[in-house]
């Protein structure tokens, strides 16, 4: 007889297939065959299951090939579904299980094994029959049950066994809708009369939908393109099945600065234009935002892409009207083969953020990716620092700052190092951007604070002659809600003064002063002073320093070299305006007495460079200058 069970399941799944269907080229990529697969067998066991049913009511008017057909259909279907669950099951874990042939005949012969009992029932009545009395059911009829169980509890032993490899919110998803397909079986066994395991098939498929279908998981903030999530899923898809492939991705230069220079509202109007022109031309290629200013293109490696990145390198030439502004934007790009490809997707992703990060910094650049030695170097450089920080081994670098006038030791800048596995220094370059990108910047400033503490409180800095020790502070850090608290514990703990330490922020950081203004005045009221470093590498003017409570302009080492060789009267005149607002002033990359003598004569309180001492480990720095003033 009718049940409403029919009505809710098709509502719901019809639902589900709109819903996917409108989202599909923005869903999840990986599980996305998969899932369409799963609706359609959904639908198919649905309308059989009704058809069947309906027939089974009225078999006294139906022949009977009809009712072997309707309700060997639905058995099919039926199985079919606890098997395709169990491939989301194995999508979702990036397992595949086709690629070894010997598990796959293991893993399918279940599912053979009841089709083929299921498809006999014709002849031998198995699972059902048709008789004088219509539908009845056969001797192996709980076949039905078997296969599902097996297929449940495989997905459910691979989950366990994987779990570290998902997110805990994706492992409590998977893991909920097997459980869901559990209770729906239960229930079916312990109530035949009520026709609900489509219900649950529902729900489950809903699940799986919120879970891991969902388009807002796979897009950019800006709901532009595809996001980094997406393109992990799509090329662990493509490596897993051995198809070969090609990225070309670049990222706009000098992004941070164009947002302040344009606005941010007209640079996401820009991004906007990009991403719609790409995807526009190139049909052909998934299209990925990275934030940023950073965009990624994927596709087959026998499309033209050298046709593609020409192109795209001439519609740059030409300005991005956006909100009634044109927008003169670069970019830098980045290749990579798959032949030349690192072996996982994560470790390909990996190596693609910090190619652009390094391209984006450059000028007319263009990174090939064509080499394993290439494509390695940012992994082992942050596998280097993962381990630095998880054995504290990060170690610290002492550089001084000299009193231009008396040509003595007035201050110190601690900088951080880490060694890689052959023992050999890592350059700062190399793993502060990685460690900024992984969120891991916190650890390792606290790591380099902590022992610049270890170092002010284990030395006597006045008989040094030291005032004051300069330790870098990245914007990142800033971030950071507790940073004053844990700062300031830190200092507690080594019995030192916030007033001995002077945080360095790169001229780059002060771009955006809403954003770091109020973490800066927090610090400041904690009792630390701060150091403006790299005047001059930027963008940054008199009145934005003026927002900020810097009480030392360090200039940048290429305005102090171009200086030194092509005498002006800018730099003079803005130490002098510096001295004027009462900042006390530093000159960076010192390399001779004369560039110290012209420096001093300009009115820079202190000089820094490898003339007067490169960096050096703090038992060298201690022994040199501790030494040198007793």
């Amino acid at each position: 007889m009718w049940n409403y069970d029919y009505i809710l399941t098709g509502v719901l799944v019809m639902a589900i297939l709109l819903c996917h269907y409108l989202a599909m080229p923005r869903a999840n990529i990986q599980i996305n065959r998969t899932y369409v697969q799963l609706i359609c067998l959904q639908l198919g066991t649905l309308v059989l299951d009704l058809l069947a049913s309906l027939a089974d009511e009225n078999y006294a008017i139906l022949p009977g090939y009809w009712l072997y057909l309707l309700n060997m259909g639905y058995f099919v279907l039926y199985h079919a579904r606890g098997f395709w669950f169990f491939r989301i099951t194995c999508d979702i874990l990036h397992i595949r299980p086709e690629s070894d042939r010997r598990k796959s005949l293991l893993i399918s012969a279940v599912f053979l094994i009841t089709e083929l009992v299921t498809l006999s029932s014709f002849f031998t009545g198995a699972v059902f029959r048709i008789g004088e009395e219509g539908y009845v059911r056969g001797p192996l009829y709980d076949i039905l049950y078997v296969c599902w169980f097996f297929y449940l509890a495989l997905a459910v032993a691979l989950l366990l066994r994987n779990a570290k490899s998902l997110s805990r919110y994706e492992f409590f998803s998977a893991l909920g809708f097997n459980l869901i397909l559990i209770a729906g079986n239960v229930a079916r066994i312990l109530l035949p009369r009520y026709l609900i395991m489509n219900t649950f098939c529902t729900l489950s498929l809903l699940s799986v939908y919120l879970a891991f279908e969902n388009p807002d998981l796979y897009l950019s903030t800006r709901r532009i393109a595809f996001n980094m999530a997406a393109l992990r899923e799509e090329l662990s898809d493509i490596v897993a099945r051995g198809h070969p492939f090609h990225i070309l991705a670049f990222a706009i230069q000098d992004f941070v600065e164009m947002r302040g220079i344009y606005g941010g509202t007209q640079m996401d109007r820009g991004v906007d234009m990009i991403a719609h022109y790409l995807t526009l031309n190139y049909p052909s290629c998934r299209v990925f935002y990275l934030r940023n200013g950073c965009f990624t293109m994927l596709g087959p490696q026998k499309m033209p892409w050298d046709l593609i990145h020409r192109k795209i390198v001439e519609r740059f030439q030409d300005p991005w009207a956006a909100d009634n502004a044109e927008l003169h934007l670069a970019a830098a790009f980045v290749m990579i083969d798959s032949d030349s490809c690192a072996d996982s997707a994560d470790k390909t992703v990996t190596n693609l953020v910090s190619a652009l990060h390094r391209a984006s910094q450059a000028v007319d650049s263009v990174i090939e990716l064509n080499n394993t030695k290439e494509l390695d170097r940012d992994t082992e450089v942050k596998r280097a620092l993962d381990l630095s920080l998880e054995q504290d081994r990060v170690e610290i670098f002492l550089q001084p700052l000299i009193d231009s006038r008396t040509r003595r030791l007035a201050g110190v800048e601690v900088l951080s190092r880490i060694r890689g596995t052959d023992g050999k220094l890592i350059s700062p370059g190399n793993f502060v951007p990685i460690a900024e990108r992984s969120g891991k910047i916190n650890n390792l400033g606290e790591q380099v604070l902590e022992k610049a503490c270890r170092f002010i409180s284990g030395n006597d800095l006045e008989a040094m002659g030291i005032h004051w020790v300069n330790v870098n502070l990245s914007p990142i850090q800033c971030m950071k809600k507790d940073l004053s608290e844990r700062f300031l514990t830190i200092l507690a703990e080594n019995r030192v003064s916030p007033d001995m330490i002077r945080l360095e922020i790169t001229e780059q950081a002060v771009a955006d002063i809403p954003l770091l203004e109020r973490h800066i005045e927090t610090l400041r009221l904690s009792g630390f002073h701060f150091a403006l470093d790299d005047y001059g590498s930027g963008y940054s003017n008199l009145s934005r320093v003026k927002h900020y409570p810097f009480v030392n302009i360090k200039l940048d080492m290429e305005v102090v070299w171009d200086y030194y060789h092509d005498q002006d009267q800018l730099l003079p005149s803005i130490v002098k305006a510096f001295k004027e607002m009462d900042y006390s002033v530093t000159a960076e990359g010192i390399e001779s007495e004369e560039m110290a003598d012209s420096l001093t004569a300009i009115g820079c309180d202190y000089l820094q460079g490898y003339y007067f001492s490169k960096p050096l480990p703090v038992e060298e720095f201690v022994r040199k200058y501790g030494a040198a003033r007793a």
